[in-house]
């Protein structure tokens, strides 16, 4: 009983994107933008049918989100997971034993230490994104969030369980090591709690636009904009099917990591998206199957050559 307290709690708190308060925000920001696109006359319908189109809401692959939602949110309840989610103690043993201060007497406001946090998870995750593209024997654990044929917000936990825990160690190294080198070479007065605590840039973002990121909703921030932040266009556009937009826009928040490392998409009025894959290699994904989804990338990758 404990266990599903501490579940619940997590769970309506700001650490999940499907937490109340952000699908309220959710919907809040999308009757703005309805009402935005009535206005300049390119919207028509209801408010509902325009968040909720029963055309995506009904279809097999929300069906199949919905069905690794479950799954992700039992390894979670029953913490199997627990032993590859360690950023902050990784974090922690770096502080402690990496080369201390190097800024003698130099105070880092709470506001600073966030946005230095935001950096490098984004970097972080940046990269480890990356690896699952390029790297092509962790790729068809990647390729199952793929083979969403339609996006919602439930597609963000569209993962392959296997996935989930190649993500947590991967992200506790990566990310708990560069906390813990840049932390601890500002300060030596850090406590588990700095380390773990929610960032308040990325609870901001979380309310505004992380939900749309996997919608079918278009929102560009134009070219300027898109250097700096990934929009919602800018990450359907990294769903897409057309080659054009293959291996571009990795960033989950920043986009400035793919403008300085080559990976940058800039989403123009005119882009034609369709969401899925369409390789021969993917076809059992794009059946929205569960049984495919979760046992064909795992023989990929222990036979990759079939």
């Amino acid at each position: 009983m404990d266990a599903l307290i501490s579940y619940l709690r997590d769970f309506v708190s700001l650490n999940q994107v499907l937490s109340p308060v952000y699908l309220l925000s959710f919907v809040v920001v999308g009757y703005v933008i309805f009402k935005w696109r009535g206005r300049e006359g390119g919207q028509a319908g209801g408010f509902w049918s325009f968040l909720f189109p029963r055309r995506i809401w009904l279809s097999a692959s929300v069906r199949t989100d919905l069905w690794l939602f479950a799954i992700g949110q039992m390894m979670i309840l029953f913490k199997v997971g627990a032993r590859f989610a360690a950023t902050p103690m990784v974090a922690a043993w770096v502080v402690v034993n990496g080369p201390g201060p190097v800024l003698d007497g130099v105070t880092v406001s709470p506001v600073l230490m966030a946005l230095i946090l935001l950096m490098i998870t984004d970097l972080s995750l940046y990269w480890v994104h990356r690896a699952y593209h390029t790297v092509k024997t962790i790729w068809p654990l990647h390729a199952v969030h793929h083979s969403a044929a339609v996006l919602t917000p439930l597609t963000a936990y569209r993962q392959h369980p296997v996935g989930n825990l190649v993500s947590l160690t991967f992200n506790s190294i990566l990310i708990g090591t560069m906390y813990g080198l840049v932390i601890g070479s500002l300060t030596n007065d850090v406590t588990f709690a700095t380390i773990a605590g929610a960032n308040a840039f990325i609870v901001v973002l979380n309310l505004v636009v992380t939900n749309f990121h996997h919608s079918h909703i278009w929102v560009s921030y134009g070219p300027v904009l898109e250097r700096i932040l990934i929009s919602p266009a800018q990450h359907q556009v990294h769903h897409s099917t057309n080659p054009a937009h293959f291996n571009r826009n990795f960033g989950q928040t920043l986009a400035i990591w793919d403008w300085m490392f080559g990976t940058l998409y800039i989403t123009r009025k005119d882009e034609v998206v369709t969401f899925g894959l369409d390789g021969d290699a993917d076809a059992a994904l794009m059946t929205q199957r569960l049984g495919p989804i979760l046992i064909d990338p795992l023989r990929r990758m222990l036979r990759p050559a079939q």
